[in-house]
C-alpha cells in the first residue's frame, strides 16, 4: 500500500479504524488492534458501518463538482473568488488540493474494505443468520472497493479501449493492508479486470434484494455498477442486459411533484442507491450553484449553467422546471434577474440546521442512467433498439420522441446525458469516453460572468493532458514506482 496515500489516516499495519456504534449515522472515531478487533460478528457489523460512513465522505461536495468545474456545462461568475478557478481554467497542477483529496480518500475507503476482506473469514458464525450477515458484509466490501476503483480509473487513467488497455496505465492496485508497500501502476486492463473480479465476488456473497431508496448495497447496486463498467469496457450486450433489468424494476417519475421530491427530499421510485445522511451526520454539501446571500437578499452562485445547455430542453420537459431556478442574483455589485441557476441541490429540509444549507443524499445510482447506458450501448453495438431506450426516458420526462438515426442519434444520446445528469459529476467522464473536444460557448448574461479564452470561450482538445488528472505530487514523490499521467 502506498504509505503516503494514508499518511494522515493509517496508524500502522496493525491498527485499523473502527466504529463505536451500530448506527449508520455514527462516524468512526477510534482505532484498535487487529488482534482484538475481529472476535465477534458484532465487530464485523461495526466495520461495515465504518465503510458506509467513509463512503459517505467520498460522495457529494468536491467529489461531485470538481470535474464539473472543468467541464463545458458551467461558467464561473465574477464573484466566484477563484473557488475551483484552476480547474475551470484548466491550469491546475499535480498539487491540486481537491484532486489530492479525491485520490487519497477513495484509497482510504479501499483500505478499509481491504480490512474487511482480509479479516472477516477469521470469524465463526454461530448460526445461519450470522453466516448470512458475514456474507453480506463481505459482499458489500468487495462491491464498495470496485466502485471506488472505477471512480479513480475514470479520472486518473485513459478511456478504456480494448486494443490499448493492455499497455495503458491503470491504477496502483492496493488489495491488502500493507502500508509499507509501494506498488507500481497496473495496466488499465488489469485495473478493470480487478474491478470486474470484485463485482463477481460481490455477487457471490451479497444477495440483498434491491428496493428503491436503498441506503445499503443490494443486488441491484451490483447490476448498476456493472452496467456502467461494461459500457466503458465496450461490453455492450452485457451492459444492455443489466440495464434492461433495472429499467423493468425502477419506474421513472413522470410528474413534476414526484420528480421534484427526488431532488428536494431525496425520495423516488427511481433511486437505486443513495448515500445516507442525517441532520447530525452530514457531509459534502453542494452550495456553489445557489449560495443565498442574506445581506443582498439574492443568490450569489459561483457557477451557472451555460445558455446552450438550457436550450437543450424543450417545452414540457419537467427537468427544465426542476433542475433550474431563475431568481435575483447579485455578483459583486452587479445584479441580474434573467439568469438560471442549477437547482439540483436546493437542500433537503430534513438535513438542515439553518435555512440556507445545501445538503442532499447523493444519488449514486438512478434508473435514468440505465436507459442511457442501454441507448448508448445499443447504438454502439448497432442495435436497432437504441432510439427506443432513449425515447422511453424522454417521454417519461415530458419530452418529445426523437426519430433520428446514425450520427444524429448518437448526438441526441449525448445530449440526453447532459439533460439528465448535469451537475452530477459525469460530464468530463462522458467526453473522455466519447473522445470529444471541450468547447465552451453561448453563455448566459455576460455581465456576471468571467469571460475570455480561459472562461466562457475555453477550448480544449480531447487529448489534452488535463482530461486525465495527474496522480498527486505527494504520491509521485514518495513512491518511485509510480509513473505519472503527465510525464
Amino acid at each position: 500500500m502506498m504509505r503516503n496515500i494514508f499518511k494522515t489516516i493509517i496508524l500502522s499495519s496493525s491498527l485499523i479504524l473502527t466504529v463505536t456504534s451500530c448506527d449508520l449515522d455514527q462516524f468512526p472515531n477510534d482505532s484498535i488492534s487487529t488482534e482484538t478487533a475481529w472476535i465477534t460478528v458484532d465487530d464485523a457489523v461495526k466495520f461495515r458501518n465504518g465503510i458506509y460512513s467513509y463512503f459517505k465522505s467520498v460522495n457529494g461536495g468536491i467529489y461531485t463538482y470538481t470535474a464539473d468545474q472543468q467541464s463545458d456545462l458551467f461558467n464561473a461568475t465574477i464573484s466566484f473568488s477563484n473557488r475551483g478557478g484552476d480547474m475551470h481554467r484548466w491550469d491546475f497542477t499535480a498539487a491540486q488540493y481537491d484532486i489530492e483529496h479525491i485520490w487519497q480518500y477513495n484509497y482510504f475507503v479501499i483500505n478499509n474494505c481491504n480490512n474487511i476482506i482480509e479479516n472477516i473469514d477469521k470469524l465463526t458464525a454461530k448460526d445461519d443468520k450470522e453466516k448470512a450477515t458475514l456474507n453480506t458484509i463481505k459482499g458489500e466490501a468487495f462491491l464498495m472497493r470496485a466502485i471506488c476503483y472505477h471512480t479513480l480509473a475514470l479520472r486518473f487513467a485513459k478511456d478504456y479501449e480494448p486494443a490499448n488497455a493492455g499497455t495503458d496505465n491503470g491504477l496502483p492496485l492496493v488489495l491488502t493492508m500493507k502500508p509499507e508497500e509501494k506498488p507500481s501502476r497496473s495496466t488499465l486492463e488489469d485495473t478493470y479486470r480487478q474491478i470486474k473480479k470484485d463485482i463477481s465476488e460481490a455477487r457471490t456473497y451479497l444477495t440483498t434484494p434491491g428496493e428503491a431508496n436503498s441506503i445499503y448495497f443490494t443486488v441491484d447496486v451490483i447490476n448498476a455498477i456493472e452496467a456502467r463498467v461494461d459500457l466503458y469496457m465496450h461490453n455492450y450486450s452485457e451492459a444492455i442486459a443489466l440495464a434492461k433489468g433495472l429499467i423493468a424494476k425502477y419506474p421513472l417519475n413522470k410528474d413534476v411533484e414526484s420528480f421534484s421530491n427526488m431532488w428536494l427530499n431525496d425520495e423516488s421510485s427511481e433511486i437505486i442507491f443513495k448515500v445516507f445522511q442525517s441532520v447530525d451526520e452530514r457531509d459534502n454539501s453542494i452550495g456553489i450553484y445557489l449560495s443565498y446571500n442574506t445581506a443582498t437578499k439574492s443568490f450569489n452562485p459561483d457557477f451557472v449553467p451555460a445558455k446552450w445547455v438550457l436550450d437543450l430542453y424543450e417545452k414540457g420537459d419537467i427537468r427544465k422546471e426542476i433542475f433550474y431556478r431563475k431568481d435575483k442574483i447579485t455578483c459583486l455589485e452587479t445584479e441580474a434577474d434573467d439568469v438560471y441557476m442549477l437547482n439540483k441541490y436546493p437542500g433537503n429540509p430534513a438535513l438542515k440546521k439553518s435555512e440556507y444549507e445545501y445538503y442532499q443524499m447523493p444519488k449514486i445510482f438512478r434508473a435514468a442512467e440505465a436507459y442511457l447506458i442501454a441507448a448508448e450501448a445499443a447504438y454502439l453495438a448497432k442495435d436497432a433498439d437504441a432510439a427506443t431506450y432513449l425515447n422511453q426516458l424522454r417521454v417519461q420526462r415530458g419530452a418529445s420522441i426523437i426519430a433520428s438515426s446514425g450520427e444524429e442519434l448518437f448526438k441526441d444520446i449525448k445530449n440526453e446525458w447532459i439533460r439528465e445528469f448535469i451537475g452530477e459529476g459525469q460530464r468530463l467522464n462522458d467526453l473522455k469516453r466519447w473522445h470529444d473536444n471541450i468547447q465552451r460557448h453561448d453563455s448566459q448574461n455576460s455581465s456576471i460572468l468571467m469571460s475570455g479564452a480561459d472562461y466562457t470561450e475555453l477550448s480544449k482538445a480531447a487529448n489534452d493532458k488535463r482530461v486525465i488528472w495527474e496522480i498527486p505530487n505527494n504520491d509521485l514523490n514518495s513512491n518511485s514506482n509510480l509513473t505519472g499521467n503527465w510525464q
